[in-house]
């Protein structure tokens, strides 16, 4: 059998388009569930398809050894974001001057490569191991998270179960222990439309908003003065959009913002989101004129946290320092599927090869160097695995 390695693999799954279908020219993640799927068969170890959506499924592979040990979990996404803009060939896999170009080559393939590599290597040693390991790779994590939602319902409903899991983002081989959530949400302004010439006529729903703009503009200098958690640093809240106007010459009956409100682990998204809904509702209650209404959050997300000494992150450390001379434990400010497998109370970090900065850039590379580093590294995490 023809050993592959990380980074081999990774070239092949880079030249798989797998962008996520609900984003411009989204192709889905079918042609790389069947790869993934290929590889455990080629391997003769044990793998499941998790229907979620018509045509896209999680695949998990199974190193198992033994029923009395604990199981790790490996989870990586397989989706990517669309490819319009870049200037690079996206499936081209090119590799010049120690780094890998494609679309999904840091986000978050190389995760996932590794991964896979680390099993294979393992697999046809044929050492004994201390804990058992499952690979997830998961659909649609890019848009609504729903390939690691069914696999946290499948923990819940005990169907899976896990020990720890680490999830394959490009960290640069640090522990990501904890990472924000988020809540987005629209709040809209109403008005009475009219002709521009007779403005008092009417009722311009813009210049009502800006009431509105000035109080989040003020919880964001409140969320400053907050004590700052140790790893994520302040919750944050901004606003990212906004839409009111008919035309020119109308005087407008509709304005729409949207706000970006970042939370930190402790906090609940939805208490989050009620207590800026009643804050507002009260201020359109002592603001002549002012009509709004507050939609619920069109995009939620939990902040994450494990205990920065826990074995899980403290075993990680140390393979990374050895493997690499990396491995600070850190937080992060972005989201990750991570916050949805602590839910189902799997101590839960992220890690992978390649840097965060190069997610989602019109030339998306990642050095291969921390690619054959970051699958060396897993192998002696899960070596010398202690629970």
């Amino acid at each position: 059998m023809r050993e592959m390695g990380a980074i081999r693999l990774l070239q092949e799954l880079v030249r798989i388009p797998s962008v996520n279908p609900a984003l411009p020219g989204g192709t889905g993640e079918a042609e790389m569930g069947q790869y993934v799927a290929a590889f455990w068969a080629r391997l003769g170890l044990p793998y499941a398809v998790h229907p979620v959506a018509a045509g896209r499924d999680n695949v998990i592979g199974m190193l198992r050894q033994d029923d009395r040990l604990p199981t790790l979990l490996l989870e990586a996404h397989m989706d990517t974001v669309q490819t319009e803009g870049m200037t690079i060939a996206p499936y081209g896999a090119e590799c010049r001057e120690g780094r890998l170009y494609g679309r999904g080559a840091c986000d978050t393939k190389a995760s996932l490569a590794a991964m896979l590599g680390a099993v294979e290597r393992l697999r046809l040693s044929g050492e004994h191991l201390p804990v058992n390991v499952h690979v997830a790779a998961v659909v649609d994590e890019e848009v609504h998270y729903r390939g690691v939602l069914d696999l946290a319902r499948r923990i819940r409903e005990g169907e899976l179960a896990y020990t720890a899991a680490i999830v394959g983002e490009p960290t640069g081989l640090d522990i990501v222990a904890a990472h924000k959530g988020v809540i987005r949400f629209y709040i809209e302004a109403g008005g009475i439309a009219g002709h521009s010439s007779e403005p008092e006529k009417a009722s311009n729903a813009i210049e009502q908003m800006t009431s509105v703009i000035r109080h989040m503009s003020e919880e964001a200098v409140r969320l400053r003065q907050r004590d700052r958690h140790p790893l994520v640093g302040l919750p944050t809240c901004c606003i990212t959009e906004i839409h009111g106007g008919r035309a020119p010459n109308v005087i407008p009956d509709n304005c729409r913002i949207t706000i970006d409100r970042r939370t930190v682990p402790g906090e609940e998204p939805m208490e989050v989101w009620t207590e800026i809904r009643e804050q507002l509702l009260a201020l359109a209650e002592r603001t002549p004129g002012l009509q709004l209404s507050v939609s619920e959050p069109f995009i939620l997300d939990y902040a994450m946290e494990t205990a920065a000494d826990h074995p899980l992150a403290r075993q990680l450390a140390q393979a990374a320092w050895r493997g690499a001379e990396r491995g600070r434990v850190i937080g992060a400010p972005y989201c990750s599927d991570a916050s949805k497998l602590t839910r189902v109370g799997v101590p839960t970090v992220v890690f992978g090869p390649g840097s965060i900065a190069q997610a989602h850039t019109a030339d998306e590379w990642v050095d291969l160097e921390q690619v054959a580093q970051a699958e060396a590294i897993l192998m002696d995490v899960i070596r010398n695995w202690q629970a």
